[in-house]
């Protein structure tokens, strides 16, 4: 294989199954921060108010780290990620001498079709939509030059969340969106739909999802631009990174990777510190507020230092991670899915309804619940990775792309 310098066979590479553990590894800590802030958006998204004003300090405490550690770096880690993958199927498409174009489009389209699943029937906060439309999109630049790769999906991640942020210090009023929603409106809108989630009625809880991305995307336009271009600029530089080489050889790249932890840690948690103000409620006005929205773009940073740290620590002394973590990750829509599907029945009214328990409306307990989920995740994929070759999710994903059923059980 090419290493990133376009010269083949002068490094010892890492072999393909270590490589891809170590990738697995990294998704599945992902999918941690995602589950976490999943599980308990389901609740804040309605009941912010009665958890702040219920608030013990360990909650509190666990709210603010929540969002400076962890709100969109698990996502951007994630996006990130799928870029990774996608380079590393075109890689394999191009060693077998196959066709990519139509084989991926196929795949793009039956994960949309899971998405809009997840969507209407499990969680309204679907991130699968915009990775199957926007890993389209990147079809286009999968011929793209490392150099034009490396500054457009740099160029994404920094340029429209500096520029949303420019035009709101300039004008002193947040951007404005679709529905022509006021200050204040859209978040009463998602208010409103709170009767479907509490209500035991599946068939209103369907339609308040669907109602809800409509209003997500009208209602919150501007966020909703930045994010999903930041997506596609994620997608880019793991599509950069596979090509690179970035894990076929982690220590020719260690240099690179130490020096993303130095910058990309202290950078994006002093930016991250400043957006979260937004989230707890602190207000800011004018040129201030233009500066929180520019900080966003600190999400994405912290999350390269998270992959690098992480990439550096289990390629030496970190190895018992992949152990614990790997098989999740390679479950990772699986585990996606499936903690969507716990969440809502814990705590929406068709399920066991505990959004309207006192007891539990704590980001302690929710936390907790979230950890805990996981950690049941990660237990079922060990388990049943033993006994099957891939996840059910994964399994479906991939008999669907290629028209037939695919072999499940190890032999």
């Amino acid at each position: 294989m090419t290493t990133g310098t376009g010269v083949a066979g002068q490094v010892q590479m890492t072999p393909v199954s270590e490589r891809l553990v170590v990738i697995d590894t990294l998704r599945a800590i992902a999918l941690f921060g995602v589950i976490v802030m999943n599980l308990t958006a389901m609740v804040m998204l309605f009941k912010a108010g009665a958890v702040l004003e219920a608030a013990q300090p360990i909650d509190l405490g666990l709210g603010l780290f929540d969002l400076t550690f962890l709100q969109g770096k698990a996502r951007s880690a994630f996006a990130f990620l799928f870029g990774v993958g996608f380079g590393i199927l075109m890689q394999r498409a191009q060693a077998r001498g196959a066709g990519f174009a139509s084989f991926y489009l196929r795949r793009a389209l039956i994960l949309l079709a899971i998405g809009l699943f997840n969507l209407a029937f499990l969680f309204w906060g679907d991130i699968l939509i915009v990775y199957a439309l926007l890993g389209m999109v990147l079809m286009l630049f999968r011929n793209v030059g490392q150099r034009p790769l490396l500054g457009l999906g740099l160029g994404l991640i920094l340029l429209p969340p500096v520029m949303a942020g420019g035009i709101e210090a300039a004008t002193g009023a947040p951007l404005a969106n679709l529905a022509g929603y006021a200050p204040g409106g859209v978040d009463a809108a998602f208010a409103a739909q709170l009767p479907a989630y509490v209500s035991g009625d599946y068939l209103a809880f369907v339609v308040a999802n669907l109602r809800y991305y409509l209003l997500h995307n009208a209602g919150e336009t501007a966020y909703v631009v930045v994010y999903d271009l930041g997506v596609l600029g994620l997608f880019m530089l793991g599509l950069w990174a596979a090509r690179r080489g970035l894990f076929e050889d982690i220590e020719r790249h260690r240099p690179l990777l130490r020096r993303i932890v130095w910058i990309a840690l202290p950078l994006g948690l002093a930016l991250s510190a400043v957006h979260a103000t937004r989230r707890l409620g602190i207000p800011l006005d004018g040129a201030a507020y233009g500066l929180v929205t520019a900080a966003y773009m600190g999400l994405p940073i912290m999350a390269f230092g998270y992959l690098a740290i992480l990439t550096l620590w289990i390629s030496r002394g970190g190895r018992w991670l992949t152990t614990l973590f790997a098989p999740m990750g390679r479950m990772a829509l699986t585990g996606y899915l499936g903690s969507n599907a716990i969440g809502a029945f814990v705590w929406y009214g068709w399920g066991l309804g505990r959004i309207e328990d006192p007891a539990w409306l704590g980001m302690a307990k929710m936390n907790l619940f979230a950890v805990a989920v996981f950690a049941a995740l990660c237990v079922f994929s060990a388990v049943w990775l033993r006994l099957f070759r891939f996840g059910p999710a994964e399994w479906l994903w991939r008999s669907l792309t290629y028209g037939r059923l695919q072999p499940l059980l190890r032999r």
